[in-house]
């Protein structure tokens, strides 16, 4: 099979950790699909004089990630205003490029890997050439349900006619077919985690290799620092934290600036310094996603604070390294910690964070058994599922269940 992804979302050369868990994906199923990825970049004239977008003029036409080759086409855009404008653009930077590949390259399968700008461009493309065409849908942000304009409208009629859905959670799934998409059309299919590369490690070795000092107990949280990651609310339940550990640093990681639909950095700094906190909570900045894993063997807790979310793939790297976790009640959070060994779902609220954190912090774990419970989450049970369902969709057979994944996992071990 010949697969052809467009999608928004997507790492490059300049910024080489957004979207990596797309990366991930495509990696995994490579053994048995055939890949090239369309990724468009927005673009507007000088561009480059603003911080949040200056990384934009780096990124190359064309690159080889990880032996995929990946196209990233300019579209136009104008920040914050006139988005409909944007599934116009898109599509004239996509829909050529796609056309010109299929002359060349054959592929049999269009997949997205965001809803839009992407939806209007290869929905065109799908219905010139004939072809089929599946989406993911990655988080209740994708949806636009908060929108009253023309894109959230877009969204949600051409989501219901797409050959196939893929929710990363059963609750992403339940609001798509509340939209319109028919229950045969849609699969849950969450996020893996490479346990080749994010796997237990001695805990003093990870602390001395990332600079944290041997004594005292971190917590650590992971993302984008904007609103919707919670880091706000974490940081305000940090003083009740410190009056019972008083030894407990917090440690965030994550940048802010482009694609990050907000960046609070500079908020969250004045609320640690209005808390008095300087010297129990640090900004970390963004770190190359190949030095998680010393960060999350350094941790003895890890803590999504998020609002919102649908398979977070820093929950399921720091529970594959040992690290328990206080996840709050998001997105596929119930599908993924489902043993209380592995840490406490709470309430998406700062009282549930300050919960959860006191009782994971005050009782003992099993690093290797939570990393050991994480063998169903691989990579390879993933790309299983999505190869049958694309072989459902063009009409070819499917293999005896479980037989996928067993072919996937051994080419991985080769």
């Amino acid at each position: 099979m010949r697969i052809l992804v467009v999608t928004f979302l997507f790492p490059n050369h300049a910024y080489p950790n957004r979207g990596v868990f797309v990366l991930n994906r495509l990696k995994s199923m490579r053994s048995f699909t055939e890949v090239k990825v369309i990724n468009p970049i927005p673009w507007f004239p000088f561009c480059s004089r603003l911080d949040r977008y200056r990384g934009h003029n780096r990124v190359p036409y064309r690159e080889v990630l990880e032996g995929i080759e990946v196209y990233h086409p300019r579209f136009l855009f104008i920040p914050r205003i006139l988005k409909v404008l944007e599934s116009l653009t898109y599509c004239f930077a996509a829909l050529p490029l796609a056309i010109r590949i299929r002359k060349s390259w054959k592929y049999d399968l269009v997949d997205l890997q965001w809803t839009y700008p992407d939806l209007p461009a290869s929905r065109l493309l799908v219905w010139l050439l004939r072809l089929k065409q599946v989406i993911t849908i990655r988080g209740q942000k994708a949806l636009h349900l908060d929108e009253w304009g023309l894109r959230g409208r877009i969204v949600k009629r051409l989501l219901a006619r797409s050959d196939h859905v893929i929710a990363l959670s059963h609750r992403l799934k339940a609001l798509c077919t509340s939209m319109g998409v028919a229950e045969d059309r849609i699969s849950v299919v969450g996020n893996g985690v490479d346990r080749s590369q994010f796997h237990p490690m001695d805990r003093d070795a990870c602390r001395e290799r990332v600079g944290l000092s041997a004594s005292g107990r971190k917590i650590l949280a992971v993302g984008t620092v904007t609103h919707v990651k919670g880091f706000d609310r974490l940081i305000e339940c940090f003083p009740q934290i410190l009056k019972q550990h008083p030894d407990v640093e917090l440690h965030i990681l994550g940048p802010g600036g482009a694609f990050a639909g907000g960046d609070e950095r500079e908020a969250l700094r004045g609320l640690v310094g209005r808390l008095r906190l300087e010297r129990s909570v640090h900004f970390v900045g963004e770190v190359p996603n190949d030095e998680l894993v010393f960060w999350y063997n350094a941790a003895d807790c890890f803590c999504l604070s998020s609002r919102s979310e649908g398979s977070p793939n820093v929950l399921l790297e720091a529970l594959a390294c040992g690290c328990p976790a206080v996840a709050t009640d998001v997105g596929s959070v119930p599908d993924i910690l489902t043993d209380p060994e592995m840490g406490a779902i709470v309430a998406n609220s700062k009282e549930g964070l300050l919960e959860g954190l006191l009782s994971v912090l005050s009782s003992p774990c099993d690093r290797e058994a939570i990393a050991s419970s994480m063998r169903r989450h691989g990579w390879e049970h993933c790309a299983g599922e999505i190869v049958k369902i694309y072989k459902r969709l063009l009409g070819h057979p499917v293999d005896a269940p479980g037989q996928d994944e067993t072919s996937i996992e051994r080419a991985h071990c080769a």
